[in-house]
């Protein structure tokens, strides 16, 4: 075991036991602390302290409730041996995720227990399950979005047990990742699609603000029409008249929008209105006759994330989605 102290800090507003049970999983996450590690006795805690020997108990349970330690009658406490589980942090509950779960579960060894949770983009909600979570899983596979406290709670965890999914900025620490390139491969699958587009009279990449999509994305949409002088914009919703538009939609909920509407208008997907999706599933194969869309390969993305886990080997990949043309647009 490397050196560990602990220091309780008196005039702190944190609960002394609060701050004893987070010390030791900090100590476990940032490797201080190593699985069989045997912690210091609550007699030597004691005399460190000067913590009431009840509070240094109630903290000990509390780590043994989480899985952070464990006791043996007559030795002491000891760092919980690694147990084969996976945390895999993700954006939203949306079809598509399922996909990613699945094949992550598919591709690790049958002993490999794999917990899924959701942040919805609140990073005190992914402040929480991270902190929670910290010392507790082998591996976290962690889908993050740009913010300036991103750094800061991915540090919650060690970062050589981080995989870092679907968008990823260097600038938050030395991380393995597996995410999709934004840029310069949704310019070359619009490119690819420039006849099609050009069927509409304009053309528009539904993208608010609240999807946290990648802004590069954004650009490259306005670098697209402006080279093949395209009718183009960017907005954070369908607008009035839908015919003879061209939609570049990010989420769910403005696809179901338009393919209602454009129901109730009697108007045809393909010809009086063309849609773009992001990210496939198999209900956009069979919606409106196949939707077209724009998707890396989650199955290959949870390949490499799985096989990252498994030889305990850094990676960093960057996969091209590509456009997978449908009767939508």
């Amino acid at each position: 075991m490397n050196a560990f102290d602990i220091q309780i800090q008196a005039d702190s507003s944190v609960p002394k036991f609060q701050q004893l049970v987070d010390l030791i999983v900090d100590g476990v996450s940032d490797g201080r602390l190593s699985p069989g590690d045997i912690l210091p006795s609550v007699n030597h805690i004691y005399y460190e302290t000067g913590l009431a020997r009840g509070t240094i108990v109630k903290a000990l349970d509390e780590l043994k409730r989480r899985g952070i330690v464990e006791s043996v009658p007559n030795k002491g406490y000891f760092v919980a041996r690694e147990n084969p589980r996976v945390l895999l942090l993700l954006d939203t509950l949306r079809p598509f995720k399922q996909v990613i779960y699945d094949g992550i579960r598919d591709y690790l060894p049958d002993n490999v227990e794999v917990n899924m949770f959701f942040h919805h983009y609140n990073l005190k909600l992914m402040e929480e399950i991270l902190q929670g979570a910290a010392g507790r899983y082998s591996a976290y596979i962690i889908m993050a979005w740009e913010d300036a406290e991103m750094s800061s709670i991915l540090a919650k965890v060690d970062p050589k047990k981080v995989v870092i999914f679907d968008y990823v900025n260097p600038a938050w620490g030395d991380f393995s990742y597996v995410v999709q390139e934004f840029e310069k491969s949704l310019f070359d699958n619009l490119k690819s699609s420039v006849n099609e587009i050009r069927k509409y009279d304009s053309f528009t990449f539904v993208c608010p603000d609240s999807a946290n999509h990648p802004l590069v994305a954004k650009k490259a949409f306005t670098d697209f029409c402006s080279a093949y002088n395209i009718n183009g914009s960017v907005s954070d919703d369908l607008g009035d008249n839908i015919r003879k538009r061209a939609f570049l939609v990010v989420d769910d909920k403005h696809l179901i929008e338009l393919v209602k509407r454009t129901r109730e208008a009697g108007f045809k997907t393909g010809s009086d209105i063309g849609i773009i999706s992001f990210n496939d599933y198999a209900m956009k194969e069979v919606l409106e006759g196949g939707i077209t869309v724009i998707s890396p390969d989650f199955d290959k993305m949870a390949k490499l994330i799985a096989n990252s886990i498994k030889n305990r080997e850094k990676i960093r990949s960057l996969v091209e989605p590509k456009v997978l043309m449908r009767n939508s647009l």
